[in-house]
């Protein structure tokens, strides 16, 4: 009786400690000075793309309709990118949002997979665009700002990207 005692105790000890809740790594998910967009990433990004083909946004031109979907520090750098000296230049003057300078006529979000908690703070999604007859994927990271889900950079992907580096944050420093 002794014997099955002591076997059991670490057996329930250890049941115990399966079924505690687990704290989320992290409690503070920070905060957001814009408006924001409801939805998961995959359906913020969605919205994001459907936005732009919508009103042909090109360029830094049509930042303040864009604003709800960018992260607090990405409108920020694009702002200052769009005073900047180097505002002219071709890649600003193009569609900065994708591998392709002429821009997109479709965008397909990949669905993010479930989120088990509330602790995730960034998450990068595979979207699909094409323009006419021509398609590739270029890929966004999509960041948690409050309650929010924001665009925080995209990286081009496709094979003949005009951007002068691998993501947008890159080729706006580069600029």
């Amino acid at each position: 009786m002794r014997s099955s005692v002591l076997v059991l105790l670490p057996c329930a000890m250890l049941l115990t400690a399966c079924t505690s809740s687990v704290s989320p790594a992290f409690k503070d998910i920070g905060t957001r000075s814009g408006p924001c967009i409801e939805g998961g990433p995959d359906s913020v990004a969605q919205q994001f793309y459907d936005y732009q083909i919508a009103h042909k946004s090109i360029g830094t031109s049509g930042l303040t309709g864009l604003r709800p979907y960018l992260s607090d520090s990405l409108s920020q750098q694009l702002q200052k990118a769009s005073s900047s000296p180097n505002a002219q230049n071709a890649f600003m003057r193009e569609d900065i949002f994708s591998s392709n300078a002429r821009g997109v006529d479709k965008a397909e979000v990949a669905t993010a997979s479930t989120i088990p908690n509330t602790d995730a703070r960034n998450i990068p999604l595979r979207v699909k665009l094409s323009k006419g007859s021509q398609s590739w994927q270029d890929e966004v990271l999509m960041i948690r700002e409050g309650q929010c889900w924001a665009v925080d950079d995209v990286r081009y992907l496709g094979a003949n990207s005009h951007a002068p580096a691998g993501s947008l944050r890159q080729a706006i420093e580069t600029n």
